[in-house]
This record gives structure tokens, sequence and C-alpha cells, in this order.
């Protein structure tokens, strides 16, 4: 699942790039340090911030499961219909498929290492219950306190809010690197 072969940045970073654009509406939406996109009067301000706050417990959530080597929390962040576009581009559907994979991957090539969140985190509301984050990050190997170059990822995520929860329903996931020359 997880560790098949890697089909090439280029294609990650093109996918990543059109998922981006799309989700944000078209060009120009630029990934800022902990933003999120107010869409007006204070009462929706104080509501989207609260909501922004929940988001990123929600995106800790992952990364402490990930620590942990639990891919059924991890998983448990999505909803059951989600869908998870892989590092090497796999599209793995529901949350239980995306739980089966996690464990497998935390288990054997991902054992021991740590999902530490990056500085890039945006969050845009489409509505009181969706949004969208794009956010930064890097897997550290055990014995690492560096984040190298080749494992930070760019992620973007859409998250839905049902009977009050948030939780994610896509997930992208795109290595940064240097497209080849």
């Amino acid at each position: 699942m997880l560790g098949g072969r890697f089909n090439g940045m280029a294609i990650g970073a093109v996918a990543g790039v059109l998922l981006m654009t799309a989700a944000c509406g078209g060009a120009g939406g630029g990934a800022t340090a902990a933003a999120t996109e107010p869409t007006g009067g204070k009462e929706n301000t104080m509501r989207q911030d609260t909501d922004a706050q929940a988001l990123t417990r929600l995106e800790q959530r992952q990364a402490d499961a990930w620590d942990r080597g639990d891919g059924d929390a991890f998983a448990a962040t999505f909803t059951e219909d989600a869908d998870f576009i892989a590092v090497n581009g796999e599209h793995i559907r529901t949350r239980a498929k995306i739980a089966e994979s996690m464990r497998q991957g935390l288990s054997t090539f991902m054992k021991g290492t740590r999902f530490q969140l990056g500085d890039v985190r945006h969050i845009r509301f489409l509505s009181p219950d969706t949004a969208i984050m794009v956010t930064s990050n890097c897997v550290l190997r055990p014995g690492e306190d560096e984040c190298r170059q080749e494992a930070r990822s760019m992620q973007t995520r859409v998250a839905v809010k049902r009977d009050g929860a948030w939780l994610f329903t896509t997930f992208q996931n795109t290595r940064i690197g240097q497209l080849p020359g």
C-alpha cells in the first residue's frame, strides 16, 4: 500500500498544485503561517476562530497517533468515506482502508518515525461546516531531531463538520522538492 514505489516528485507536485488550485477556487491562493480567512461579521469570525482551533487539534491528533504508531487512531480523524492520497500518489478510499494502510506502514517502513508539524498553517472556510487546510510537515526518522529537506511535505485537507465535530474527508500529501531540470 503506502510502501509502493514512488512515481516521481513531478507527478506529486503537479497533482498537489492542481488539487490546491481547484480546492482554493483557482490560482492565487497562497499559504501563510497560521492564517484563516474570515468571511465576515464578528460572530462569524469568533466561530471560525473556534473551528480553526478544533481543526488544528484534529491535525495534532493525527500527528500524535503517528508518533504512537497507531494507524487506527490516525484513521479515526477521517470520515468513513474519506479519500487519502499518499505521498507516492496512491489513492486510498475509506477510513477502514486508511487504517489498514497506516497500520501496515507504521509497523514496517515508517516504524519509529515522528510526524512533525510545520510552520505553514492556512485554513479557509468554504461554509460553516466545510474547511480547507493547507499545512506543512516533516517526517523524522528514529534518532533525528532536524528535518531533512527530502522529508518535507505540503498537505491539503478538506474537513467537514458533522454533528458538531470536525473530521477530514480528503487528504493530499505532496513531497516538497525541486522539479526535474
